[in-house]
């Protein structure tokens, strides 16, 4: 084989033995960074909803024990004074909305599961696409009492239109870091394969140049390693043909 095409066939090797290298100790960090941030944005939504969920309880859990009559309900769905992020509904045994601080959705069916688990007694959440607007909400919905009948459900709604805005902020901010950390690894990773690849392809040349005919070329040695071990044999081995 011509000088050329062997020098060819070397740089071919040495560039394989670095990409499998980076390919082997780059891709399963990566795996592992891209699992973090999946996780991590996995958990943030799950404390946001879940946090907003615990708080629509047991406002509805205290509002229900309060309010005795639909006429005391209707005042105070009117001056709900959070009426601008959540909305208070109470709805009737039919499942149709009787009041809203809203005012725009009194008379309409809600249409989801929580309702329907609140006329049979028990406190229930949805969380899901509003069936009536499309939109994103967390809506719980708790029984009303009379004389241990349920007379009616008290609901409130929320959009989650700013907690999927927060969770989203706070993956981007993940990912940019998880980026960051992958630069650092492969930029470490490429500077320490280069430290091995260029004593490689050196060693790798000079047995080249032997097989060729140069006998009795030396290597310089500034290794102290099993690279160092093999460059030693590689000059004794010069030598001796």
């Amino acid at each position: 084989m011509p000088d050329n095409r062997k020098g060819f066939a070397s740089a071919l090797h040495i560039r394989g033995l670095r990409q499998r290298w980076m390919f082997s100790a780059v891709l399963p960090i990566l795996l592992l960074l891209v699992l973090a941030v999946a996780l991590f944005s996995v958990g943030v939504q799950e404390y946001y909803y879940n946090a907003m969920r615990s708080g629509l309880e047991s406002r509805a859990r205290i509002a229900a024990e309060t309010f005795t009559g639909y006429g005391v309900k209707s005042y105070s769905a009117e001056t709900f004074e959070e009426k601008d992020t959540i909305e208070l509904q109470f709805i009737n045994t039919n499942g149709r909305v009787q009041v809203s601080s809203y005012g725009l959705t009194a008379g309409t069916l809600p249409g989801t599961s929580d309702v329907d688990n609140a006329i049979g007694g028990k406190m229930a959440s949805f969380q899901g696409r509003d069936p009536q607007t499309g939109e994103n909400i967390l809506a719980v919905s708790y029984p009303l009492f009379f004389n241990s009948r349920v007379v009616g459900v008290l609901r409130y709604v929320t959009s989650l239109r700013e907690a999927q805005h927060r969770v989203l902020v706070e993956s981007l901010l993940a990912s940019a870091a998880a980026l960051v950390c992958m630069a650092l690894i492969a930029a470490s990773n490429a500077i320490f394969i280069n430290n091995v690849v260029q004593p490689v392809a050196v060693v790798s040349d000079a047995a080249r140049r032997i097989s060729g005919g140069s006998y009795g070329i030396m290597i310089e040695n500034h290794y102290r390693d099993e690279l160092g071990e093999l460059v030693d044999n590689i000059n004794d081995m010069s030598l001796k043909i």
